[in-house]
């Protein structure tokens, strides 16, 4: 999100870009960007503020030729929020040229969480990564760390239920643990469910001395998810029927 400081739109136009991601099951933080002057602007191609970029294209299609602007920006609606309507549909454009890929586990806590993580830190060129658990029960605090070390933030991504999620097209989905591929719902469409086991870290951390006996559980699956995610998405697209 663009905008030169003291816009008086801006925190209005956050709260719906946020709203928007929400619904869509969109986690990760909006990167704000202020503005200052005409060669920032013409470097961001900056068309008012505030605005609104996805993939660094402005949301407005029909406005993308236009010259750089440091004013206050109006959308159709004639005011300075960009409506709910033009946000999604400028996200599902941008959706629709990457495989959608759900990584499903019980509790969506720690394995699935890697896994969106990693698939965003290294494929967000190619895949949309999601992740859901049958049963959530909040994000897992020790998965958080060690994926940071690897120097991926997934802090700001939250544990939900994968009925949030029945409305997205997937194109994959991702058991990563046994009771979630037990458990895994029927999906509408042409998805593939695909199971892919990976170890708990949380109960095989259940009976470790240290705290650092248990991060090395931790460690140890978050750079298997990382190989395996690596492979994707052709490790699937490349699979005979």
């Amino acid at each position: 999100m663009l905008l030169f400081e003291g816009c008086p739109s801006a925190p209005a136009a956050l709260e719906v870009l946020q709203e928007v991601l929400r619904k869509e099951g969109i986690t990760g933080p909006v990167k704000i960007v202020q503005v200052s002057d005409a060669d920032a602007a013409k470097r961001e191609r900056f068309l008012g503020s505030p605005s609104i970029q996805i993939d660094g294209l402005d949301i407005e299609e029909a406005r993308r030729a236009d010259l750089p602007c440091l004013g206050c920006r109006l959308y159709p609606n004639g005011g300075g929020i960009p409506p709910e309507a033009m946000i999604r549909e400028a996200i599902q454009r941008a959706l629709a040229q990457k495989l959608k890929i759900l990584f499903l586990c019980t509790g969506n806590a720690c394995r699935s969480q890697m896994a969106e993580g990693w698939a965003r830190h290294l494929k967000s060129d190619v895949l949309h990564a999601y992740s859901a658990g049958v049963e959530p029960h909040g994000l897992d605090p020790r998965a958080v760390k060690v994926m940071a070390e690897a120097g991926v933030d997934i802090s700001n991504q939250r544990s939900k239920h994968v009925k949030e999620l029945m409305d997205v097209p997937f194109d994959f989905v991702v058991t990563v643990c046994d009771n979630a591929n037990e458990q895994c719902p029927f999906f509408p469409g042409k998805v593939k469910v695909v199971h892919v086991g990976f170890d708990d870290p949380p109960k095989l951390a259940a009976n470790a001395k240290t705290e650092e006996e248990a991060l090395a559980h931790y460690r140890r699956v978050r750079d298997e998810i990382r190989a395996f995610v690596q492979k994707l998405p052709t490790l699937f697209t490349d699979r005979k029927e």
